[in-house]
């Protein structure tokens, strides 16, 4: 009797247990504490297009609205809720790789290529990331939140002890497709207009100075095309009483190539043909002939170029060293007049060199 009023009474404890289990899940789990975040992004020349700071903090508000990630900032000191991670975007062909890095305490990385060359859906990847390591959803009915479903680990009929395996190896973290939320869209080319002073040795006869403008469109690629205006006056060359003066109108135009160096620096190198005309203008001898004459020259030229305080993006000073080959060189003479012999007064060296500084305003980053 004892056993049988024992075996009962533990039979209305289980009950009671089972009734009393409901009410126990039924209770809400507290709510997920704030997280201050604090993320780095170092974008790579090339990747200047790609998400910033301020992006990845709407990307995550948007994907997880139930969870507080207060923007946080290094000169606030760390706390226990707060997480902090570099981002480093360096361009790829095609597109761009991104590689998320959690700062001590935390530890965790992830790698994220995207194939689009505007960057347009790494926002939210590395939104997914971040959340993802810092702080992963309880369920899978937030944003972004991955459950592997296992219906015999829930069944209570087959128990089966658990077995610790190891961890996973990390793997890129897949791009998740383009939201409808419409990004700015980059520009792939600069132009770019400018202005300068000129100067050089063997363009003309004489030494030379003159202005130009310049006009020049570039890809994000680095190549591009310079187009440059002329206009040159030569000091006068003075023989046997008399002198020739040349002034010259001119056009180069050529492609170029340009490297990056730094967030402001840029070198150019070109390879620009130029065509012109010379005037002469010839004084002090007794039958003077005035006249037009084409100028033809081939001119490699280097830049470097840097842009100005707070107008980096805009505008820019430069300065250029080209070397000038004479594809056609010209000789001016005068005859004398007791005798058929002709006396050279000017004529342009085979080779020179010219220079000019000026500024250049573009549309965009250069």
């Amino acid at each position: 009797m004892r056993r049988r009023r024992a075996g009962h009474g533990s039979k209305a404890l289980l009950g009671l247990a089972l009734l009393a289990a409901p009410e126990l899940r039924a209770q809400p789990s507290s709510a997920p504490q704030p997280v201050d975040a604090i993320i780095e992004i170092v974008q790579a020349p090339g990747s200047e297009a790609c998400a910033d700071k301020e992006a990845v903090f709407r990307s995550i508000h948007r994907l997880f609205p139930d969870r507080e990630f207060r923007q946080g900032s290094t000169s606030n000191g760390a706390s226990e809720n707060t997480a902090s991670a570099r981002v480093t975007i360096r361009p790829l062909s095609p597109g761009h790789e991104a590689i998320l890095t959690l700062l001590p305490p935390r530890q965790g990385e992830r790698v994220i290529r995207d194939e689009d060359e505007s960057c347009r859906g790494l926002a939210d990847a590395l939104a997914l990331a971040f959340v993802m390591l810092v702080a992963p959803p309880e369920n899978s009915s937030e944003p972004g939140a991955v459950v592997a479903a296992n219906p015999e680990a829930t069944t209570p009929n087959n128990p089966e002890p658990a077995h610790p395996k190891p961890p996973a190896p990390e793997e890129p973290v897949p791009v998740p497709p383009r939201t409808p939320e419409p990004s700015p869209r980059t520009r792939s080319f600069r132009a770019g207009i400018g202005a300068s002073f000129v100067g050089g040795f063997g363009v003309l006869s004489e030494p030379a100075l003159g202005v130009a403008g310049d006009l020049e469109v570039f890809h994000e690629r680095g190549w591009g095309l310079s187009v440059q205006g002329l206009r040159l006056w030569a000091a006068p060359a003075e023989a046997e009483g008399g002198s020739v003066t040349l002034t010259l109108w001119g056009l180069l135009v050529g492609p170029c190539y340009r490297f990056r160096l730094g967030d402001t620096g840029r070198l150019d190198g070109c390879l620009r043909f130029g065509i012109g005309s010379q005037h002469a203008e010839v004084q002090g001898f007794i039958s003077p002939e005035s006249g037009n004459y084409p100028w033809e020259v081939l001119v490699p030229s280097v830049s470097y170029r840097y842009g100005l305080a707070g107008l980096g993006e805009r505008l820019s000073g430069f300065v250029r060293l080209g070397f000038v080959a004479q594809l056609r060189p010209q000789s001016f003479s005068v005859r004398q007049a007791d005798s058929e012999e002709t006396l050279e007064i000017a004529s342009a060296p085979k080779f020179g060199v010219m220079t000019d500084i000026g500024l250049v305003f573009g549309t965009g980053p250069f």
